[in-house]
């Protein structure tokens, strides 16, 4: 038997080899029953162990008894099986020929044949009614085998005293181990100062009235002018209608406006619905219908985007000023909504969560704690203004009093404009998505920087940072619909581990923030062991609401919680598949569902869909992700269509554009000839990988004939993944995005020694447009 194959098993080690050396031995105290018949009941309670750590149905078991050849049987364990069936599964179970290179999930062997050189991960011996569990200690340390011992023995015992008991059933936890897991791991309450945060920007504006609040390009803002304004809008909104417990949307770019009108509902406990200007106008109109918006603040660039279903007020026009600043503040309670957060849904259409201002008060307090923001905090606001971020970005920043930075737009996608603007700016604290948090932490940093610690969320994180970075890494985890609930130092946490412990582990979302409560369940909801993978859920203060208008979808994802009831009667179901680790970190490991991080934003694969299927000539559609060369989330649409013709990729493309934000848009196009199953449908796990020839455009292929066209031809080819790209081609209709524009454009100022930046990208994408800047700046 092969054992050159390093174990799947949780907690285990990577090993190169054959398993060799010192080995741990684990005594299991065994029942009488499972004396009489030992092989029997050590296959069984084998077989039930890796079943219930790995979810593997079909195992393979070796067995040695005496100093025969060793045999193996493929019992089948799906966890609805009895004990007694598994039982006499194991004893009926004939020899089985494995297929080549599959190693064996454990062996049962007796005392006289320990060969060391057939072991197999787990070796469980028997010997006159006696057990024993061998681990190789290359493979676990002491902590991982003393749990597997632990566990086999629980086991063993269930099996021989209740035969009737369903496998999945069986217990594995002790008292001490649950109450390390579902207590000791989430003591985390905390008092919280009882003021929200409106009231507490109030209060600086009163107690320190000529702080900066609002750092822009061009202008700031103090905190007795934030809250003046936000005073004198609320009046307005209360002279035009809105009432407490109202909704209002809230459409702008990042800047002061969408603050001060944010400030301004939560002053009237109204809740802000928030919007963005750059999604397409029939998405914006139906979050303002779907959530009963009672007014939308805007800019008059915007109003013709929201204009439809209520009163739209635009603050750069209208005469709001006039108002008086007199305060306003409607009393509050913590289950008053305080945002609207729109987030992709499954079913064609996006689905709004419901964030408490309970929740947001304690995600606000615990940013402030985990990063020591104070008054002299110098943070940021980059995040798209769409989502929930504001929360976790700057609100926390402004309720330490201190000043949110807020760049040009061109700064954003670009990391060496980004670091830059840190420097100058002496920006202390911020918060990235993951893609560009790993393109800025890559980069050369002055010792002294001002910076001291990055935020970092979105997706998870896949690779530790390097050592010696002169600021902290806080990686952190959360969802519009329970806010930010776990945050983890990486870069103390990788120093503390080392090269061995980092190569072992990916890092971790650490642990939970102040009054949020973290379990790693199985399907039963029953807490899982350390290192055994189960679906993330989440109760205490951090909890939206729900999802508005949606039951049946709120209904299963917020559960009765079946752990803590009292005081948090429920729990969200994340959909996140994770696992502990010994010491109580919670690693990430993917998702239950069709979800996923673009660009930092979720995404339901299945919205995408929907919105494709519902196209002139497509009779069914998949759209799968794939990592590109730099790690980034690239979506495929694989199309179906209904006959002939069939329907152009540009027009579907532009449809798409039409209906959803961009970041949800896929860059490659599959159609025609795809695998289906039996029963018609797109077999997704044989679907290809996505095509790298140039996509159906617009606009007419032109060759490259310059020099400078064919250097930028083979840029654009590397950074798109793409061949045959034209010269009149649109970088972003090729599926680029501001990610990959800001990388196109570091790699053309350096390979040119030109002062280029995004913007000259977005402003017309082609590369004959490029060629024409890239002369000028020579020509300068």
């Amino acid at each position: 038997m092969a054992t050159t194959t390093s174990s799947a098993l949780p907690l285990a080690r990577h090993i190169d080899g054959d398993r060799t050396g010192a080995v741990h031995r684990i005594a299991i105290a065994a029942p009488e029953r499972a004396k009489s018949d030992p092989q029997r009941y050590a296959s069984a309670a084998l077989a039930a162990l890796i079943h219930r750590y790995t979810g593997e149905t079909d195992l393979l078991i070796a067995r040695r008894i005496g100093p025969g050849p060793t045999e193996i049987i493929e019992p089948r364990v799906s966890g609805d099986e009895t004990a007694a069936e598994l039982l006499a599964a194991v004893a009926a179970a004939p020899p089985a020929q494995p297929a080549a290179g599959r190693p064996c999930h454990g062996m049962v062997a007796d005392a006289a044949a320990q060969d060391v050189a057939d072991r197999a991960a787990l070796t469980l011996t028997v010997d006159r009614g006696t057990y024993e569990l061998l681990l190789f200690q290359d493979e676990f340390d002491d902590e991982a085998a003393a749990q597997y011992g632990r566990h086999l023995a629980r086991l063993l015992t269930a099996l021989s005293n209740d035969e009737g008991v369903l496998v999945r059933d069986l217990p594995l936890l002790g008292d001490e181990e649950r109450q390390r897991i579902l207590v000791e791991w989430n003591r985390t309450e905390q008092s919280v100062p009882e003021p929200f945060f409106h009231e507490i920007v109030a209060d600086f504006a009163r107690r320190t009235p000529q702080a900066t609040a609002i750092a822009l390009p061009d202008t700031a803002l103090t905190y007795r002018e934030l809250d003046d304004r936000a005073n004198r809008l609320a009046h307005r909104l209360a002279a035009i209608g809105v009432r407490r417990q109202d909704r209002v949307g809230v459409c702008f770019p990042r800047g002061a406006e969408s603050l001060i009108a944010q400030l301004a509902c939560f002053k009237l406990a109204a809740a802000a619905i928030l919007l963005d200007p750059d999604f397409p106008a029939d998405r914006v109109r139906f979050m303002v219908e779907d959530a009963s918006a009672a007014a939308v603040v805007t800019l008059s660039a915007h109003e013709d985007t929201v204009r439809g279903h209520c009163p739209v007020l635009a603050l750069d026009v209208a005469d709001w000023h006039t108002e008086p600043s007199t305060e306003v503040s409607a009393p509050v309670d913590v289950d008053d909504l305080i945002h609207i957060c729109y987030t992709s849904g499954s079913t064609g259409a996006p689905k709004a969560v419901l964030v408490r201002f309970g929740a947001a008060r304690n995600q606000i307090h615990s940013m402030c704690e985990m990063t020591g923001m104070n008054t002299d905090t110098q943070g940021t606001w980059l995040a798209a203004p769409g989502y929930g971020m504001v929360e976790v970005e700057c609100f926390p920043v402004l309720a330490a009093g201190g000043t949110v930075h807020i760049p040009d737009v061109s700064v954003v996608a670009s990391p060496h404009l980004l670091q830059d603007w840190y420097l100058d700016k002496r920006i202390t604290t911020t918060l990235l998505m993951k893609p560009m948090a790993e393109r800025l932490w890559s980069l050369d940093w002055p010792a002294d920087t001002p910076l001291a610690n990055i935020r970092v969320c979105g997706e998870r994180i896949q690779s530790w940072p390097p050592a010696g970075l002169p600021f902290r890494l806080i990686n952190l985890y959360g969802s519009a619909e329970a806010t930010t609930v776990a945050g983890c130092d990486i870069t103390e946490l990788g120093r503390e581990l080392g090269p061995e412990g980092r190569g072992r582990r990916l890092p971790p979302i650490g642990r939970p923030i102040p009054n949020v409560k973290i379990y790693v369940l199985d399907e039963n909801l029953a807490p899982v062991p350390p290192g055994v993978v189960g679906e993330l859920c989440i109760a205490g203060h951090s909890l939206s609401a729900g999802y508005l208008n949606r039951p049946e979808a709120t209904a299963l994802k917020w559960v009765p919680n079946p752990i803590d009831v009292d005081p948090n009667p429920m729990l969200y179901r994340t959909g996140d598949m994770a696992r502990y680790w010994q010491d109580g970190g919670i690693e990430i490991i993917g998702r239950v569902d069709n979800q996923l991080k673009v660009q930092g934003n979720t995404v339901q694969l299945g919205e995408i869909e929907v919105v494709a299927a519902r196209q002139p000539g497509v009779a069914q559609v998949a759209v799968l992700a794939h990592r590109d060369a730099d790690g980034d989330v690239r979506l495929t649409a694989y199309i179906e269509p209904k006959g002939e013709p069939a329907p152009a990729v540009r027009d579907i493309r532009r449809a798409l554009r039409e209906k959803l934000p961009a970041f949800m848009v896929p860059s490659a196009y599959v159609v025609g000839g795809l695998p289906t199953s039996v029963n018609g449908k797109i077999d997704r796990a044989a679907l290809p990988e996505p095509p790298r020839s140039r996509p159906d455009l617009d606009s007419p292929y032109r060759e490259p004939h310059t020099d400078t066209e064919h250097s930028l031809v083979q840029l654009w080819t590397k950074v798109l993944e793409l061949d045959g790209i034209g010269v009149r081609d649109n970088f972003f209709e090729l599926g680029g995005d501001s990610l990959r524009g800001a990388r196109l454009t570091e790699q053309v100022r350096e390979l040119f020694d030109v002062d280029v930046e995004l913007g000259d990208l977005l402003h017309e994408p082609t590369i004959d447009r490029m060629v024409e800047v890239i002369e000028a700046a020579h020509a300068r």
